[in-house]
């Protein structure tokens, strides 16, 4: 396998060694957390009880400041969190593929579920919604100006929903590619690759934190339009 360096987005693309498709070991690892997640023994194990912690945690931190009409939405929010937060661990590994940097994934996400919570809250309080539209106090000479500008920021927020996820971990991803780069350019210079290298570990500890906060903004901020809806 030759290394790319035309290109710097080429570890976007999924890579082939030997005519195999290295993505088949992201699938096995998908299926391997899959039965980790699904206890069949009517004794928990350890990783089960780690998993049930975390899916508790998970809600906890969540739902940390909601009101009680939310509370129907724990399990779908938690498994979302958990989706996500899944793909973008799994990315960090060799040869697999991220697919949540990219838009078609982040908007495929973000807009149904930004379309749901606004639908809803329409639907349960119509008035009360289109009077969000004008904050009060508003003088009534700038009720059309305020008008516009709150339309537009509730149709911004899908926009920000999925770019924000996409933008980050394209950030993180594109800067380790760039560091494991010139570690293999440099692996001439010991003294020089060692730092690098050191650097390297350090910025792919810092994705791993980065794959679960964006996990959790994510779930925090469709969280939070519901909570504005309901």
């Amino acid at each position: 396998m030759t290394l790319n360096l035309n290109s710097i987005f080429g570890q976007f693309s999924p890579d082939i060694l030997n005519f195999i498709p290295m993505t088949l070991i992201a699938i096995v690892l998908n299926l391997a957390w899959l039965s980790f997640s699904n206890e069949s023994n009517w004794l928990p194990t350890r990783i089960h009880l780690f998993l049930s912690s975390f899916y508790n945690g998970i809600i906890n931190i969540i739902f940390q400041q909601t009101n009680p009409n939310s509370a129907p939405w724990a399990l779908p929010f938690s498994a979302i969190f958990t989706f996500i937060f899944s793909i973008n661990l799994l990315g960090l590994l060799p040869y697999a593929f991220t697919s949540t940097s990219h838009i078609s994934l982040t908007y495929s996400l973000g807009i149904p579920l930004w379309m749901a919570v606004n639908i809803l809250g329409f639907y349960l309080a119509f008035n009360n919604r289109l009077s969000h539209l004008v904050p009060q106090g508003t003088p009534s000479y700038l009720i059309p100006l305020m008008v516009i500008i709150e339309t537009l920021s509730l149709f911004a927020q899908p926009i920000a929903l999925g770019l924000r996820l996409a933008a980050n971990l394209t950030a993180g991803h594109l800067l380790i590619y760039l560091l494991s780069t010139a570690i293999w350019i440099l692996y001439t210079s010991p003294i020089i690759a060692s730092i690098t290298l050191t650097i390297f570990f350090l910025l792919f500890l810092l994705e791993i934190g980065v794959a679960c906060i964006q996990a959790y903004v994510f779930t925090a901020l469709v969280h939070f339009y519901l909570s504005q809806n309901i």
